[in-house]
């Protein structure tokens, strides 16, 4: 048995019709406060059919146009969600109504391209660009001269510092040494 297209939707039922987790479906509602099922006493969410509308209209936009939450915001602050609910609409195989406004149509930058951006509000400036930190006034005393050396020779360099790091033991506290004796007194 099928249910009405105006019938309400659990969280299940509309996860399984848009494709999406519940989970998500819960932390969008966190986001976009357009998105409101009717709550129950009891906590249960009820979709209304355009909550699932608008939620396979996100889904959309999100998921497959790669747009961010940002701009999923801005696009729904442009005409209350009504571009969405219609991508939603052609989602799920809902002809649109003839009186909704034409939907918004995203359009996909080619490679190497920036998309547009909606303008909503004006642009900030940007941020003068960090000075690059000074180079140390004096190399590392255990590389000092790197810049002059060949690169088989620093390697070698490098590699005959490290190995002296390896065969120099640090001193052992006296109390570790006590702790030895004792350990190896009891093998």
């Amino acid at each position: 048995m099928s249910k009405s297209p105006d019938a309400f939707r659990s969280i299940g039922e509309v996860s399984r019709l848009v494709g999406v987790a519940p989970h998500v479906l819960r932390y969008w509602e966190a986001q976009f406060t357009q998105l409101s099922p009717v709550k129950r006493a009891d906590g249960r969410r009820y979709y209304r059919p355009d909550d699932v509308r608008l939620v396979a209209g996100l889904c959309q936009v999100l998921r497959e146009d790669g747009l961010s939450i940002r701009g999923a915001k801005r696009l729904i602050a442009s005409d209350r969600g009504a571009g969405l609910r219609e991508i939603g609409a052609a989602r799920l195989g809902e002809t649109p109504a003839e009186d909704a406004p034409p939907a918004v149509r995203l359009v996909r930058p080619a490679p190497g391209q920036r998309p547009p951006a909606a303008k909503t509000e004006p642009a900030r400036p940007r941020p003068a660009a960090k000075k690059p930190r000074p180079a140390p006034a004096e190399p590392l005393p255990l590389f000092s001269g790197i810049d002059r050396v060949q690169p088989a020779d620093w390697l070698d360099r490098l590699v005959t510092a490290a190995v002296r790091l390896r065969t120099v033991a640090p001193p052992a506290p006296a109390e570790l040494g006590a702790l030895r004796d004792r350990l190896s007194a009891l093998r």
